[in-house]
């Protein structure tokens, strides 16, 4: 990356801050890709086409950092880095995840054990405010916003540059598939692990009451005398191969991407389990992006009248965060009253307790729950959205505003910081152009 990286960098966000500032009414951004799953209404509004704000515009191998526009995928970072022997300290598990949107999204993956969020692993970032002012955030600069930038998901600006920690990776990962059958036990392994970490990546998955995997991955420079990487990237699925082995040996890309090409499993929803279909659809098509678009097109005509040919459902797509003294009688209850699985387990750390909009305790460990399916239902829709928010209070957790929120305004701001929120509103939008944080979480905005 050169100077002229630089330029073309920063001529892309004057053409933006110039739209911005030319501009009167509402804003919205207009990006080709998206990982929120809540609906958004149509509505009249400015929107500043960010499409081409997706470069990689330098890495320093030295400082261990790379400074990445808004809109980069994340696989577009991991390519640029692992060149020099170096990934992001968090890569969130869908190669269609941007590192802007994870920042403000918080992201998370099986590294998070270590180093706490995506937002805690982001050294400074640019943001474009309402009146067309571009404000580089950090902890010294300007650091109200840089801090009550996570979980504000657009309602105050949008992030033009960040600067990523990154790590040093080795080429090949050995993973551990240990089997649990008490989740007393599962978590207590699991905070022991995040107190005194012997392994590199920690996540495990809940299937069935007594079925829990719990994956232990070390970064290794080669692989043992006669050993293969293991490939899911088209035939084979890693989900269910945790069931299937105890020991297992990926490329550190693979690694990192293991989850993408079948959407953690949600991929068997487009009926990506029996194999034909999946040797059709090829390595290539066989990712999340894929899947974005099948979903999104399930939504449009003439596809959206399925709906009236199957049983009723409701979309309880949701990752919260509960604190793993709790997580034990959380997940009990989750099963017991929604019953989804299988159930993604996240832990991780929170090295920092000075982010606004969501706070958690330092010295805490925590577990991410996602869970991300179709409920059949009969009872009013957005009943098990709202149970899951109830769940979650109950066992004195977070959950993420990323998908489907059901709360009303009162009960929205006893969530989150209101007064933190408005305090920044009034000084970064003080004339509303960007949508308010409920409007856009919960009205649909």
């Amino acid at each position: 990356m050169s100077n002229a990286d630089w330029t073309a960098h920063r001529a892309r966000v004057d053409a933006l801050a110039e739209t911005l500032t030319d501009s009167d009414g509402p804003v919205r951004l207009k990006k080709a890709t998206s990982n929120l799953f809540r609906a958004r209404e149509p509505a009249r509004r400015v929107e500043l086409d960010v499409a081409s704000l997706e470069h990689v515009i330098a890495i320093d191998p030295d400082a261990r950092v790379a400074d990445v526009e808004g809109m980069t995928p994340y696989a577009g970072l991991v390519d640029a880095a692992l060149p020099h022997g170096l990934a992001p300290a968090i890569v969130p598990e869908l190669k269609s995840i941007t590192v802007g949107g994870a920042m403000t999204g918080l992201g998370i993956e099986s590294s998070a054990f270590r180093y706490g969020l995506v937002h805690h692993t982001i050294r400074e970032m640019d943001v474009l405010v309402a009146d067309g002012r571009v404000l580089t955030c950090s902890p010294e600069q300007h650091p109200e916003l840089f801090f009550g930038f996570p979980n504000s998901f657009g309602s105050l600006g949008y992030a033009m540059r960040l600067r990523v920690g990154l790590i040093p990776v080795k080429p090949y990962v050995r993973l551990e598939h240990l089997a649990f059958t008490d989740p007393e036990a599962l978590f207590a392994a699991i905070e022991q692990e995040c107190r005194r970490p012997n392994c590199d990546y920690l996540d495990g998955v809940y299937f069935a009451p007594g079925v829990f995997i719990l994956t232990r991955a070390h970064l290794i420079e080669s692989l043992p005398a006669g050993t293969e990487p293991s490939d899911y990237t088209w035939m084979k699925q890693y989900w269910k191969s945790l069931r299937e082995r105890d020991r297992d040996h990926l490329t550190v890309h693979d690694y990192l991407w293991r989850w993408d090409t079948d959407w953690f499993w949600c991929s068997k929803n487009l009926g990506m389990n029996f194999g034909p279909l999946r040797w059709i659809m090829g390595r290539e098509r066989l990712n999340s992006i894929t899947y974005q678009k099948i979903m999104r097109a399930s939504h449009r005509w003439p596809l959206s009248l399925l709906q009236y040919l199957r049983p009723r459902t409701e979309s309880v797509i949701q990752d919260v965060d509960i604190p793993i003294a709790s997580a034990a009688a959380f997940l009990s209850d989750f099963d017991k009253h929604i019953g989804i699985r299988p159930v993604w387990i996240c832990p991780f750390t929170v090295p920092d307790g000075r982010f606004s909009l969501f706070k958690l305790n330092t010295g805490t460990t925590c577990i991410n729950f996602g869970f991300w399916e179709l409920v059949r239902s009969s009872q009013p829709d957005g009943h098990y959205n709202a149970l899951v928010e109830n769940l979650v209070a109950k066992h004195g957790g977070k959950k993420s505003l990323y998908s489907r929120s059901t709360y009303d305004e009162r009960r929205f701001w006893q969530e989150y910081d209101r007064e933190s929120y408005e305090s920044l509103k009034r000084r970064y939008d003080p004339g509303m152009r960007f949508p308010g944080l409920y409007e856009k979480a919960v009205r649909q905005g």
